[in-house]
């Protein structure tokens, strides 16, 4: 189908994409807005988030319109549309598609009743829906509108993610990816079916979660409101797309057992695909389903990543005029060896723990005073960027130990693959290679993917992750460099250990 396009809709924790691109998985264009959780209920404060729907299907809107204008193309060109989104984050309708609530990943509003349903039914929700601890998902948040705002929970009738929630506002059809409806916790990942023993146990309306569909899934056409909001043409297919990491899974092609997918974004979340459920015995980790059909995840997440390393980047560099801070900072971080002159990170990135649940000292450690060593920002940097490595390593150590298989292959995307010098640390401690995209977009790609699926452009999501796949080199490990990295990486396991039982005795 030559001069045909597919569009994506990446909305993500702190920002919105679209992209066009074209059915060989080439680029054509992109537009980008950052978003902001304004709303915080008085009643929830502060730890509750809400987000205004109505704002946020404006900025999609604008941004659709937006890249179709940068990319030339006409609308009817585009001949499929499909979105990816965060995980948690959730929007409830009323049985007239009107929102009820609207709140992201951070909204935690639901403590009392998580704990709640933990301590009455935790290891059995925990066993079914492969996610813990409960107040981060969707069922907590149903249980608390229905505990402090029954006038509120009365009318919900349906539960959306986000990427669904789109797909609703585009074609008018209430459905729940596999993926994204796993990750809000109403599913039995082992049946892939919503859970009617969870939903007995937590006194959940079935009806909350509608069809479940699988990624790529044509759901519906462009309705003639979308339409006119957005600027595709009323003939253009909806697909399900799926949760935004498991998107990205496919577009780095990260899709057979043993393989795992690192997405540096704000986050650090590093999933092994496994051809089972795998729950961890010890609570510690994540286990869902992937966007593939007979295909789940093993997740040992590395928690905040690129949202340290830009906390970093403001605190060091606020005077810089450079328009590339982020490759100044790479540049920095190469003129210092391994180990940056004995500095060691602990400002973030860490090794997942869903069990323990606690804050934790962190910081900039040295061997001696400053004065003595000159600490340099080339040191900070340099030790951020390998506090980001050793975290990557310590969770894939830990996925290998709960799945009792190794590693097969590792690639990775999102916005940290821009920093060249990680990938070279990374590679260099794991002693293999490790795969990353010219784009870090990959999710987007995914979302991509699922779209030309649903426009019958491929039969199925494997042939169109061969077809589009964004380009790719292989960063190679070095040896010597590896066995340099053995005893900093081993240090940087102790100081963080330390740091934890540090916290305990004087937090």
């Amino acid at each position: 189908m030559p001069g045909k396009y597919v569009l994506a809709v990446d909305a993500g924790s702190s920002g919105c994409r679209s992209l066009i691109i074209d059915l060989e998985g080439n680029l054509v264009s992109s537009a980008y807005r950052e978003w902001f959780y304004e709303l915080t209920p008085p009643e929830v404060a502060p730890m509750g988030k809400e987000f205004s729907p109505r704002k946020f299907w404006d900025i999609i809107c604008r941004l659709i319109r937006e890249s179709i204008r940068k990319a030339g193309v006409a609308p009817v060109d585009i001949v499929a549309v499909s979105s990816a989104s965060q995980r948690q984050g959730a929007v409830f309708l009323d049985k007239k598609g009107r929102e009820l609530y609207a709140g992201p990943n951070t909204d935690i509003r639901a403590i009392m009743e998580g704990f709640a349903i933990d301590g009455e039914y935790g290891e059995e929700v925990y066993h079914l829906t492969g996610h813990k601890p409960s107040l981060l998902f969707v069922p907590a948040r149903l249980k608390w509108f229905q505990a402090n705002r029954p006038d509120i929970y009365e009318k919900i009738t349906t539960a959306l993610s986000i990427g669904d929630w789109i797909t609703f506002k585009l074609s008018g059809e209430r459905v729940a990816e596999v993926s994204c409806v796993a990750d809000l916790g109403l599913v039995d990942i082992h049946e892939v079916k919503w859970s009617e023993r969870m939903g007995e146990r937590l006194q959940l309306s079935q009806g909350v979660c509608p069809g479940l569909v699988t990624a790529g899934t044509r759901v519906g056409m462009i309705t003639p409101e979308a339409a006119r909001k957005t600027g595709l043409s009323t003939g253009t297919v909806v697909a399900a797309g799926g949760a935004d990491t498991q998107c990205g899974l496919l577009g780095m092609g990260v899709k057979d057992e043993g393989e795992v997918g690192i997405l540096g974004g704000w986050s650090g979340a590093i999933q092994m695909v496994t051809t089972q459920p795998i729950i961890d015995p010890k609570g510690k980790l994540w286990s869902g389903c992937h966007a593939l059909p007979n295909r789940w995840y093993l997740e040992s997440n590395a928690q905040e990543c690129g949202g340290a390393y830009r906390w970093l980047k403001g605190l060091l560099f606020t005077a810089s005029k450079s328009q590339d801070v982020y490759g100044q900072m790479d540049s920095l971080a190469q003129e210092s060896p391994p180990g940056a002159g004995g500095m060691l990170a602990s400002i973030g990135p860490a090794v997942m723990d869903m069990s323990r649940l606690k804050p934790s000292l962190g910081g900039f450690i040295f061997p001696v005073t400053p004065s003595v060593t000159s600490m340099e920002r080339k040191h900070f940097v340099r030790a951020a960027l390998e506090n980001l490595a050793f975290a990557f390593k310590a969770n894939c150590v830990q996925l290998e130990e709960v799945s009792q298989q190794k590693v097969k292959q590792v690639s990775m995307g999102g916005g940290l693959v821009q920093s060249r010098c990680l990938l070279k640390i990374l590679s260099d401690i794991l002693a293999m290679p490790v795969t990353c995209f010219e784009s870090p977009q990959v999710t987007a790609w995914g979302a991509a993917m699922c779209a030309a699926v649903g426009a019958n452009v491929y039969p199925d999501m494997n042939r169109a992750m061969a077809a589009m796949r964004p380009k790719s080199r292989v960063v190679e490990p070095d040896a010597q460099s590896g066995q340099e990295y053995a005893p900093y990486y081993e240090k940087w396991l102790l100081t963080a250990k330390w740091l934890e039982d540090l916290y305990e005795k004087i937090g």
